[in-house]
């Protein structure tokens, strides 16, 4: 009887005891992956920045459980053996129950290119049941379509250096050859350089032209003569305003349409080495705030409003731009703007109040984003609490401070262009615009992570700014 008893026991604790967990998800980075016949795959950019290590790469994956399969879905990925010039993506493949042909990720929107730092969150959205930042789409030739992005990815990291170069080169030609001429059609060219080159770039991305000799030579020259022909029909103020502003419904459309075209065209977002994969970067924002705040000048205070709403929106909204930081920098230089043309005393008060007000606004625009549906890096960030905000604005700040002595040429740049940014400050008579264009500018280097081309495309604005309104006190 009591070896009945005991076998009882015994059969009882075996069946109340929970079956070995398995994992719905399993992540192999190494060869032992196992291989399926079905599966979405894609190219991941295993790291920020312009290098990438093999422990970079573990820290985003840091909290992934080593695979216990069978699993429902299966990641297999590679990533760097050690470290290297982050210039090389690594395959990924997903298998299982949704995915087949190319990776989509929400957070790149370059379809069949996945950030390392998608993994953990498509990891822990798919062991929850919930939809993951990366799915996939169909694609009848994927490796097809893997080889010319990488392709073109490795075209695009050759031609941003001289576009960005023959796009600052046009600039300050421009410039000086209006100071030198006291001639108000080379500052309208010098001014109409960025409108013209960026509306360019996008063309050049559109139609898929990727060799870099022949992209930075074609930016260079159709951007020269376009500029130099806007400059001599847009004599009239009003016009003037439109062909600077007419940069910003253009970006809106694309970034609405085409988010992949504006990622790949050479003045931009930066996917091919994670910095920023869509929308607008630190870059692309310093160009736009001389268009942006000399055309609401132009307009004048009652349209100023119209003009701000137009940029943050194309700057800020999670389905375009989707830059927090630009949205800080506009805001600051149209209030102040605003503040000048409204003949605001600028006492210490008025500034703070202007400098608040700057704060709030920005966290009212990024909730309605939210609101409304919009997800980027800053709703997330805002989303995930003040500690969360707190530890990225120190991340942003460490990385600004890095950036000034990360090499000799952005020593050089920073170097070059703060005096000339306190020159231009210091000049007399002062300018509406041109104020607001530094106060941007030193908001900017304040709450952005890229000091040189802040400081170097300011300084460039803020030059030819300075030359049009010497030689064009009123527009002709």
């Amino acid at each position: 009887m009591r070896a009945i008893l005991l076998a009882a026991v015994l059969a009882t604790a075996l069946l109340c005891v929970a079956p070995a967990h398995a994992e719905r998800v399993g992540v192999y980075t190494g060869p032992d992956a196992p291989a399926f016949a079905r599966k979405a795959s894609g190219l991941l950019v295993p790291g920020r920045g312009p290098e990438v290590s093999r422990e970079e790469a573990l820290d985003a994956l840091e909290g992934i459980p080593p695979p216990r399969c069978p699993c429902d879905y299966v990641v297999l990925l590679r990533i760097p053996s050690g470290k290297h010039a982050n210039d090389r993506r690594y395959p990924i493949a997903i298998a299982g129950p949704g995915y087949d042909g190319l990776l989509v990720s929400d957070r790149t929107r370059v379809p069949g290119l996945v950030s390392i730092f998608d993994i953990k969150p498509t990891v822990e959205a798919l062991e929850e049941g919930r939809e993951p930042p990366i799915t996939s789409r169909a694609e009848p030739n994927v490796q097809e379509r893997l080889d010319s992005l990488d392709a073109r990815l490795d075209d695009l990291d050759d031609s941003r250096t001289p576009a960005g170069f023959a796009l600052a080169a046009l600039m300050l030609t421009f410039a000086i050859l209006a100071r030198a001429r006291r001639s108000v059609l080379w500052a309208r060219a010098s001014l109409l350089t960025v409108p013209v080159g960026l509306s360019t770039a996008l063309a050049l991305s559109a139609l898929e032209l990727t060799e870099p000799a022949t992209v930075v030579s074609v930016l260079a020259v159709v951007t020269a003569v376009v500029a130099l022909v806007l400059a001599r029909f847009t004599r009239n103020r009003f016009a003037f305003a439109a062909a600077l502003l007419a940069i910003f419904p253009v970006y809106l459309i694309v970034l609405g349409i085409s988010t992949e075209t504006s990622s790949v065209a050479v003045i931009g977002p930066r996917p091919e080495n994670g910095g920023r994969f869509y929308g607008f970067n630190n870059q692309l924002e310093t160009l736009v705030l001389a268009p942006a705040l000399l055309g609401a000048y132009l307009l004048g205070s009652r349209l100023l409003p119209a003009v701000a709403i137009l940029v943050l929106v194309t700057v800020g909204a999670s389905f375009a731009g989707a830059d927090g930081g630009g949205v800080l920098v506009l805001l600051a230089g149209f209030l102040f703007l605003w503040l000048r043309l409204r003949g605001v005393p600028l006492t210490l008060r008025n500034l703070a109040l202007t400098g608040a007000a700057v704060v709030v606004l920005g966290l009212l625009l990024v909730g309605l984003d939210a609101v409304f549906g919009g997800e980027s890096h800053v709703t997330r960030s805002i989303g995930g609490g003040p500690a969360q905000l707190a530890e990225d604005i120190g991340d942003r700040l460490v990385a600004s401070a890095e950036g000034v002595v990360s090499t000799w040429h952005s020593a050089l740049v920073i170097g070059v262009s703060i005096p000339v940014l306190i020159w231009v400050a210091l000049r007399r008579p002062r300018y509406a615009a041109l104020d607001a264009l530094l106060v941007a500018v030193a908001v900017s280097l304040l709450v952005n992570d890229a000091p040189r081309e802040v400081s170097g495309f300011g300084a460039l604005s803020a030059l030819a700014l300075r030359f049009w309104h010497e030689t064009a006190e009123r527009l002709e």
